[in-house]
């Protein structure tokens, strides 16, 4: 019941678009049957503003500089600013492909990587690999999946943002899951970032939860991190200490 209800709040934001005009068209439908409710009705748009306004932006934010922050070529290409800049000049779409290694107990190594694309300044899909450690420890389950993020928080040292996607698990046996996330980034000076992130994928009956976070180090259209990794497979912990690299087309 609580993933149901973290996924349709998540839903939401592919209805809100379109909800004024939803709401005249049950406004003029009511008002011919004699069943409108002005009472009802108004509460209903409340609930309907105060949702838009936690998932995508609320009516304070508009006339503030991050309604309109743009994605920057890389992160300190300009001086202070991450992944948003309010005053420069923001580039329309952005390509990030990163691996990373990974060192689990027993000296089992495991890999990772992935492919992102921002666009339309508050958008990006996402494509992950990772080849997980299995049982017995010379086997290996893999997983690739894609997802689409929304980017809540858009300021020049602070990004946050959640979404939606699937995930393919293979070996031993082909398993389709339903996917969401979240995640942030802090800027803390320049070169220098925190990142952290939570993943869950759910398919009966195995349940897959990731949290990672590392500390990034920017170098002109490169990024290198370091940090820690946490999968919680049907209650088996796999820890792993991670090194990675990215790169900013």
């Amino acid at each position: 019941m609580k993933n149901f209800l973290i996924i349709a709040a998540i839903l939401v934001i592919f209805q809100t678009g379109n909800a004024q005009q939803i709401h005249f068209q049950q406004q003029e439908q009511q008002e011919e049957t004699g069943c409108y409710n002005p009472l009802r009705d108004f509460f209903g748009w409340i609930l309907s503003e105060i949702t838009y306004g936690i998932l995508i932006e609320s009516f304070l934010e508009k006339d503030t500089p991050m309604h309109d922050a743009g994605i920057t070529p890389y992160p300190y290409f300009y001086k202070d600013e991450g992944n948003y800049t309010y005053d420069n000049n923001p580039v329309p779409f952005r390509l990030e492909v990163n691996t990373t290694g990974h060192l689990a107990p027993a000296k089992t190594y495991f890999g990772s990587a992935g492919v992102k694309l921002r666009f339309l300044k508050r958008a990006s899909v996402q494509i992950d690999y990772v080849k997980l450690p299995g049982n017995p420890a010379d086997d290996y389950v893999s997983q690739t999946g894609i997802s689409f993020s929304y980017y809540r928080i858009r300021t020049r040292r602070f990004d946050l943002w959640y979404g939606l996607g699937t995930m393919f698990t293979e070996n031993p046996s082909g398993h389709n899951a339903l996917t969401y996330h979240i995640g942030s980034e802090l800027f803390i000076r320049h070169h220098l970032s925190v990142e952290g992130q939570a993943h869950w994928a759910y398919f009966e009956p195995v349940t897959i939860k990731n949290y990672q976070l590392q500390i990034n180090y920017f170098l002109s259209h490169w990024r290198f991190n370091a940090g820690i990794k946490n999968y919680i497979i049907t209650g088996n912990h796999i820890n792993s200490i991670g090194f990675g690299i990215k790169y900013y087309f």
